[in-house]
């Protein structure tokens, strides 16, 4: 993918916690590309550093988090150089993130369409929010009567729809979904689904897909960065890391994904 076409350039990022003896390499000189339009993926277990890569682009770290090297280039600047107040502007507007816990990333005491409208009011100016908010759930596939529904009166899956409506009020250039249907039930998870491959489609929206699932890897993305211990230790197009994983950590993943195999007949 050649420099021009990415939308974001992570080189050499590090991150750590601790120093000393009890230093921990969070994130470890890792580097990975996303292009516009294009979907990335960054895969491994619990704790191999993905969400903490996601979460350094636009330093909403942990404050004992050190960034001990690399750059994050993103629309010609390096996020690690820029002042809180500039990251602010970026921060939803260009930049936008899908959590895995819709319920705690909502304020319970206002209407999800107060909430949207908020988004709207901080980077969008001059517009008509509510028609917007109506607009946002229409593309969720959400009916414009929820706008006035409170948290706790909806459902999980319907919760995360109007969480991507959220991340979508100000049409970012980059839509970073960490782990985004792991506490949903798995026909839900299905749906949500559906819906980011549906907008992927039909927007051309970059995204980077943080996630431990192979099975979300090979219906959405185009490109994976397979992480360990904090380092990149693979990466490739989809089809290469899936159908021809060569790290063997990589090989260990695969292995663990859940298969169905066929019922054996009774024999008489």
């Amino acid at each position: 993918m050649s420099e021009e076409k990415n939308i974001l350039e992570v080189k050499d990022l590090s991150l750590h916690f601790g120093r000393g003896e009890d230093e921990v390499k969070a994130v470890d000189q890792v580097s990975f590309t996303v292009a516009k339009g294009e979907t990335v993926a960054l895969v491994g277990e619990s704790g191999s550093g993905k969400s903490m890569s996601a979460l350094s682009l636009t330093k909403l770290v942990p404050r004992a988090a050190r960034f001990e090297g690399g750059s994050v280039m993103f629309a010609g600047k390096n996020m690690l150089e820029l002042e809180e107040r500039e990251l602010r502007q970026i921060r939803g507007s260009r930049i936008s993130y899908i959590f895995q816990e819709p319920m705690v990333s909502f304020n319970p005491v206002f209407t999800i369409g107060w909430q949207i409208e908020e988004a709207l009011k901080l980077h969008r100016k001059g517009i008509d929010r509510k028609a917007e908010v109506a607009r946002l759930l229409d593309v969720v596939h959400l009916p414009v009567r929820l706008a006035g529904a409170f948290p706790h009166q909806m459902s999980g899956g319907q919760l995360q729809r109007c969480m991507i409506a959220m991340a979508l009020a100000c049409s970012p250039d980059l839509l970073v979904a960490d782990e985004p249907t792991t506490a949903l039930d798995v026909t839900v998870q299905r749906e949500i689904l559906n819906l980011l491959a549906e907008l992927s489609e039909k927007t051309g929206q970059s995204v980077l897909m943080i996630t431990h699932n192979f099975g979300i890897v090979a219906d959405l993305a185009d490109r994976v960065y397979v992480m360990q211990r904090g380092k990149v230790v693979e990466e490739g197009t989809t089809r290469q890391v899936l159908y021809d994983p060569q790290h063997e950590y990589t090989k260990k993943l695969m292995a663990a994904v859940p298969r169905l195999l066929p019922k054996e007949c009774p024999t008489t």
